[in-house]
């Protein structure tokens, strides 16, 4: 289980605390998000579409984010794609996701679910009980309790939808002009295969997850990595149109390199949570060999010193930073394993 130290900062509002570690990228309303993690305790959600079923390091990001919100009062809804992963998201792809059959994504999800046990508190007693299709509103059996966060499944509202009805009431508040501007539509259809219709549905799945969770549980806000806002946008504008809720986004940074390129890969494929997958040797020597670079976002983004700490080792000079790289590694793997 995450344990954030109170010594993380000196902050008390979880937008400064985010802002000052460097991940916030993206915000809807930058000064009416920050009023409202200051004088409210919201829940809020981050998706999660089982495409295996082990989480990897880039997921271990958002997890960091829950633990954060989590600490400063705030209610994680971790939502597993048992519905959205039917299709699988194609931002940041240049190809169609394989697609998975219904026994595969359940059983990722619940392997999904079991790792977030490991470094979250669940209040496994909370439920959504779900809607009878677009116009049926569902509801949560009780508020969640302080301190805990909750999980949901969007296959409770997706994968029984009737398409027709789905269309008539959500596809006409999608403009296509607007979402043929995303840039993850973008450079899908500049390539030979192109986009096709199936997963330029995916957005309104997205859109649709977010509106039900405003609805039916008030949900208040999306987290996503930067290749997300779109997605969060076009559930903001449902939700207002749909629902008449202001409800908002916020990204965040994606975990790269120096050079801009994503980190997490190692030789035999992605940095997985499981000791089964990326053993703690290997999952400790990838951090322990970071470029000197990248030390200090590492430090700042993965691990939970201090931030006159982060400077502190991130400013170490020639052999010396072998330090903070051995600080490094030894604080991410004592999280994960």
């Amino acid at each position: 289980m995450i344990t954030i130290p109170d010594s993380v900062s000196t902050y008390d509002n979880v937008f400064d605390v985010l802002k000052e570690r460097g991940f916030v990228e993206q915000v809807t309303d930058e000064e009416a998000v920050r009023k409202l993690l200051a004088t409210e305790k919201i829940k809020f959600y981050i998706g999660f579409d089982p495409t295996a079923d082990c989480l990897h390091v880039g997921h271990f990001m958002q997890i960091i984010i829950l633990s954060y919100m989590l600490k400063y009062g705030h209610t994680p809804v971790a939502l597993i794609g048992g519905g959205t992963g039917m299709i699988g998201d194609p931002s940041g792809r240049t190809d169609m996701r394989k697609l998975m059959d219904v026994e595969t994504i359940d059983y990722n999800c619940a392997q999904f679910k079991k790792l977030f046990d490991q470094f979250l508190p669940f209040d496994d007693g909370w439920k959504y009980e779900g809607n009878g299709g677009v116009f049926v509103p569902g509801h949560e059996n009780r508020e969640p309790l302080p301190g805990k966060a909750v999980s949901v499944n969007n296959g409770a509202w997706l994968r029984n939808l009737n398409f027709v009805e789905f269309m008539r009431t959500i596809g006409k508040d999608f403009n296509v002009n607007q979402m043929l501007r995303s840039e993850a539509f973008k450079q899908r259809m500049a390539r030979e295969n192109g986009l096709s219709f199936f997963e330029f549905g995916y957005m309104l799945m997205q859109g649709y997850d977010f509106m039900v969770m405003a609805r039916d549980f008030d949900v208040k806000m999306e987290f996503g990595g930067n290749d997300q806002w779109s997605n969060i946008i076009a559930g903001i504008d449902l939700t207002r149109k749909e629902v008449g809720k202001e409800v908002y986004g916020m990204t965040f940074a994606l975990l790269t390199n120096s050079e801009g390129k994503k980190m997490g890969k190692t030789g035999k494929g992605a940095l997985w949570l499981s000791p089964e997958r990326t053993s703690p040797y290997e999952f400790y020597q990838y951090w322990r060999n970071v470029g000197d670079a990248d030390v200090e976002k590492c430090l700042r983004m993965l691990t939970f010193l201090p931030m006159d700490e982060v400077r502190r080792l991130s400013a170490l000079q020639g052999s010396e930073i072998n330090i903070a790289k051995e600080t490094l590694a030894y604080e991410v793997t004592k999280m994960v394993h």
